[in-house]
């Protein structure tokens, strides 16, 4: 059988609410993908807004453009994790997204956050207030389908889902995709750590994919999901630190 092999970086950068500083984070790490020849960079939730719904829609918009077209110079696929805001009549309407741009391609479209979190104690709150819900879809490139999940999407965690859990791991594979990008922002609460990883791993192991993790860097402190790939075999074929900022790149190999 003919080898297909896509080659995937991710950058676990820090996320805050300033986004020309988030905006020069992600040229850095797209010049550094284009240097390690990687065909997408991957980078976390809410990367370039800030992990929020109350940002500048124009001031986005304009860096999201910047950042797609450093990326298509450098000859690198974008799946850009920003919250984002669609202007329909008078109305603005947000969504927390992964924006998939291809190598020197046009703009394939956004998967936009489904399992969106509230606490036990005010479901409905929260994100499932904040931002619009998304449609699940798949992409490809490259004789590869892949998906795009944001956090929560995959994991359903105890004590912020107040929403029935969709599966959208096995929903994806059931649309074909062979490889899921998971974009994330989840903080330092260690306790949720082995159920992140664990829930990983065993979509991976149970539905034959890889799924690539990116974080958010939180400082000094330990992310409770870290970033890397993760193969069908329940291994990490790569690994990036769990404290700081941290790029890595990794070949996926698919038969």
């Amino acid at each position: 059988m003919t080898e297909r092999r896509l080659r995937i970086a991710g950058a676990q950068i820090t996320v805050t609410n300033d986004v020309a500083a988030n905006e020069q984070r992600i040229l850095r790490a797209i010049e550094q993908a284009g240097a390690d020849e990687a065909d997408f960079l991957l980078t976390p939730e809410g990367s370039l807004s800030g992990y929020r719904a109350d940002f500048d829609r124009v001031e986005v918009a304009e860096a999201t453009e910047r950042v797609a077209e450093a990326a298509r110079n450098a000859g690198v696929g974008l799946a850009l994790g920003t919250c984002y805001k669609e202007l329909l009549g008078e109305a603005e309407y947000c969504y927390n997204q992964v924006r998939i741009y291809p190598p020197q391609g046009d703009y394939l479209g956004y998967h936009a956050k489904i399992l969106r979190c509230s606490r036990l104690e005010h479901p409905g709150t929260g994100e499932m207030k904040n931002y619009v819900e998304g449609t699940l879809r798949t992409f490809e490139y490259g004789g590869i389908r892949f998906g795009a999940l944001i956090c929560n999407d995959l994991w359903a965690t105890p004590g912020w889902t107040t929403m029935p859990n969709p599966y959208l791991p096995w929903q994806l594979k059931r649309l074909g995709a062979e490889v899921i990008l998971h974009a994330i922002n989840s903080g330092t609460d260690l306790h949720n750590r082995p159920f992140h990883e664990s829930s990983v791993a065993l979509w991976c192991f149970k539905l034959g994919i890889h799924i690539v993790e990116v974080n958010a860097a939180k400082g000094e402190q330990q992310v409770n999901a870290r970033s890397g790939v993760v193969g069908p075999d329940w291994e990490w074929l790569t690994m990036a630190a769990d404290v700081g900022e941290a790029q890595f790149v990794c070949d996926i190999v698919l038969e």
